[in-house]
């Protein structure tokens, strides 16, 4: 074993150095995990700008795994040709379930300037408002889309962000408190 020699000044400069990455490090991630719940459009997915991440549960899409983080770029409705392989929402009225799928185009039909109506194959049609991108603008992460979705739960995200900013809280009100009475005393 390798033992390191410190003094006792460096050695608390050296832990107040690692609490301060730490806590930065804790700030970035509940800053990014904020923002991501924050932007949840009505499908429950985090859309920022023209891009939807897609945190993958399941392994039903093809080419995709459980666990994946997808980053699906929107394009406009004319770039989207027949033959390119698209995600879109699948709504399920009856079970008031949203799923993401992944289909061929196989039709489009121009509506007007801003919607386009879409066949897939199974001659299933939809909205382009369902449309959230094509594989050919998707990026995939292994592994951080499992990650992503522990954290954005709502019981972690109480238990991570919640329950400490609010024990922050309530030691500043004590300090406040402490410092009041001793102004008191003298």
């Amino acid at each position: 074993m390798i033992y390191f020699k410190i003094e006792g000044g460096k050695m608390k400069g050296f832990l107040k150095f690692i609490g301060g990455i730490l806590v930065t490090i804790y700030l970035i991630i509940v800053i990014i995990l904020t923002v991501f719940m924050l932007n949840f459009n009505d499908y429950n997915v985090t859309v920022l700008g023209n891009k939807s991440f897609i945190l993958m549960m399941d392994e039903k899409l093809e080419g995709y795994k459980k666990g994946d983080l997808l980053v699906v770029e929107k394009k406009p409705n004319d770039e989207i040709n027949i033959g390119d392989m698209a995600f879109f929402y699948e709504t399920d009225t009856v079970k008031k379930e949203v799923n993401i799928n992944l289909g061929k185009v196989i039709n489009k039909r121009k509506i007007t300037d801003e919607e386009t109506t879409f066949t897939m194959e199974g001659n299933v049609e939809f909205s382009s408002e369902y449309v959230i991108g094509t594989t050919n603008t998707t990026k995939a992460y292994s592994g951080i889309g499992g990650v992503i979705s522990v954290l954005e739960s709502r019981w972690v995200f109480l238990l991570l962000v919640v329950l400490p900013i609010l024990f922050i809280f309530l030691y500043e009100i004590y300090a406040i408190a402490l410092e009041v009475k001793k102004q008191l005393k003298s």
